[in-house]
C-alpha cells in the first residue's frame, strides 16, 4: 500500500489520538485517496509523525461527508454541536495559536505573548492593527468559561459576543495590576487606555477605507491633539486621585490631636486595608511601589521642617536616583523584549522543533509581562510623586496642617512598604 505524509489540522474529520503526546487530533483526508492505505500524520503540536491505518471511515467520508471544502476553523456540516474537546468551530483558537483543549492560564499566556507581539506600537507592519484587535476579540470570548462554552458548542453565529460588547483593554489591564481596589490610590494605568484608542482607530480607519498612507498621515496630524488629549487625562486622574489621599490623611489629621491613641489606630486601619489590597494581581508589588514613593516624599518634607525649610539633600539625590535606575530598568526590559521577538522571528523561520519553539514562546511572554509592569510601575510612580508634591504643598493648607499629612502618608508608606505576601504551601 501507498504511504502519504500529511500535516494535521486541529480537530475535523478523522479523529484519532497522537502516540507521542496524546493530543487529540482531526484530519482531512485526500480526496485522490483509495482505502485502504497507510497515512502518516505529523501532529500539530509535538511535530511528531504518527502511522495509521484508514479503511471503512476513510470510504464513508469520501461517499459524500466531507462536502466541507472551507477549512478546518468552519463548521463541520455533520455537527450541530460542539463539544469541549471538539469544539463545532475553531477558528478563534487558530487566532490565538492555542488548542481546543488548553487550559485558561495557557490561553491568558498566550494572549500576552501575542497582544505584545502585534501591538502597533510595537509592530509596525500593515495588519498589526487589525491582528491585535482579532487576537483582543477572541481572548474576550475564550478567557470567560460561559462564552467559551457557548462557543465550543454553536460556534461563532451564535451570539457569543460579551453582554454589552466585547471588554476593553482597559478593563483588562486594571484586573492584571491592581484590580478595582487599587483604582482609588493610582488612578487608571494608562496602557489599557492606550490599547483601547488603538482598537478604536483600527475601527474607524478600516471603516472608512483608508489606505495604509492615509492612516500614516492622518495619525501625523493629529499627534499633536493626541498629546494634549493625554496630558489632559493624565491631570484629571491626579486631581482625583490627590483628593483620594487628602481624604484618607483626614483619618489621621483630624485625630492626632484628640486622640492620644490616632496614630495607632490610623496604622491599625491601614493594615487591614493593605492586607486586602496585597490579594489583588500584583498586590504586593504595587504596594511596595507606593509605599516607597510614599515614604520618600513624606520624608522630604519632615526633613525640610527641621532644615530650614529646605528638603534635605539626601532625599532629593534618593529620588533622583530611583527615577534613574527604574527608568533603566524598563528601557533594559524592553530592549531584552526586542531581543526576544527577533530570536522567536528567526526560530519560526529556521523551522526549529516544536519543543524549543515552545521554551522561546513561554520567555518572550513572561518577559512581555515584565515588560507591562516595569513600564507600569514607572508611570504609577511617577503619577504619585506629583500627588503627594500637590498634597503636602497646598498654599491654601497651614503648615500645621501639612505636616500632619506627612506624618500620616510617612505610617502609609511604612505600612505598604513592609507588606509581604502569603506563602504558598
Amino acid at each position: 500500500m501507498g504511504t502519504h505524509l500529511i500535516i494535521s489540522r486541529k480537530p475535523e474529520f478523522i479523529h484519532r489520538q497522537c502516540s507521542h503526546c496524546s493530543s487529540q487530533l482531526e484530519f482531512q483526508i485526500p480526496s485522490t485517496l483509495t482505502p485502504p492505505t497507510q497515512l502518516s500524520v505529523k501532529c500539530y503540536s509535538c511535530q511528531n509523525t504518527n502511522s495509521y491505518e484508514i479503511d471503512q471511515e476513510a470510504t464513508k467520508i469520501l461517499n459524500g461527508t466531507n462536502s466541507n471544502k472551507t477549512g478546518g476553523s468552519k463548521k463541520n456540516s455533520r455537527r450541530q454541536f460542539g463539544t469541549a474537546q471538539e469544539p463545532l468551530e475553531t477558528e478563534l483558537y487558530e487566532i490565538l495559536g492555542v488548542s481546543p483543549t488548553a487550559s485558561s492560564s495557557e490561553i491568558k499566556k498566550q494572549y500576552h505573548k501575542l497582544a505584545l507581539q502585534f501591538h502597533p506600537d510595537k509592530n509596525k507592519s500593515a495588519d498589526a492593527e487589525q491582528q491585535f484587535k482579532k487576537i483582543s476579540d477572541a481572548y474576550q470570548i475564550l478567557s470567560n468559561p460561559d462564552l467559551r462554552q457557548r462557543y465550543n458548542e454553536f460556534g461563532g453565529k451564535n451570539n457569543v459576543e460579551p453582554e454589552g460588547g466585547f471588554v476593553n483593554p482597559e478593563d483588562f489591564f486594571r484586573q492584571q495590576f491592581g484590580g478595582e481596589r487599587f483604582v482609588d490610590i493610582i488612578g487608571e494605568i494608562s496602557i489599557g487606555r492606550d490599547m483601547k484608542e488603538v482598537l478604536q482607530k483600527a475601527d474607524e480607519m478600516n471603516e472608512e477605507g483608508l489606505t495604509e498612507e492615509e492612516k500614516i498621515r492622518r495619525e501625523t496630524t493629529n499627534k499633536t491633539a493626541h498629546d494634549e488629549e493625554r496630558d489632559r487625562i493624565r491631570q484629571q486622574r491626579i486631581d482625583k486621585l490627590v483628593n483620594n489621599l487628602v481624604h484618607k490623611l483626614s483619618m489621621y489629621v483630624e485625630g492626632i490631636d484628640q486622640n492620644p491613641s490616632a496614630a495607632s489606630d490610623f496604622k491599625s486601619i491601614i493594615e487591614y486595608e493593605a492586607d486586602e489590597l496585597k490579594a489583588e494581581s500584583y498586590g504586593v508589588e504595587l504596594l511596595h511601589a507606593i509605599g516607597f514613593t510614599y515614604s520618600l516624599k513624606a520624608k522630604q518634607y519632615l526633613g525640610s521642617e527641621q532644615f530650614f525649610g529646605v528638603p534635605r539633600f539626601g532625599h532629593i539625590l534618593r529620588e533622583k536616583g530611583h527615577v534613574f535606575s527604574e527608568t533603566i530598568s524598563t528601557l533594559r526590559s524592553a530592549i531584552d523584549l526586542q531581543q526576544s521577538f527577533k530570536e522567536l522571528q528567526k526560530a519560526e523561520q529556521d523551522g526549529v522543533n516544536a519543543q524549543e519553539k515552545s521554551k522561546l514562546e513561554e520567555a518572550t511572554a513572561s518577559k512581555g509581562l515584565t515588560a507591562l509592569w516595569k513600564g507600569s510601575k514607572l508611570e504609577v510612580e511617577g503619577v504619585l510623586r506629583e500627588v503627594c508634591d500637590r498634597v503636602l504643598s497646598d498654599p491654601n493648607v497651614p503648615k500645621s496642617v501639612l505636616k500632619k499629612r506627612a506624618e500620616g502618608l510617612k505610617i502609609i508608606g511604612s505600612v505598604y512598604e513592609n507588606v509581604k505576601g502569603d506563602i504558598v504551601q
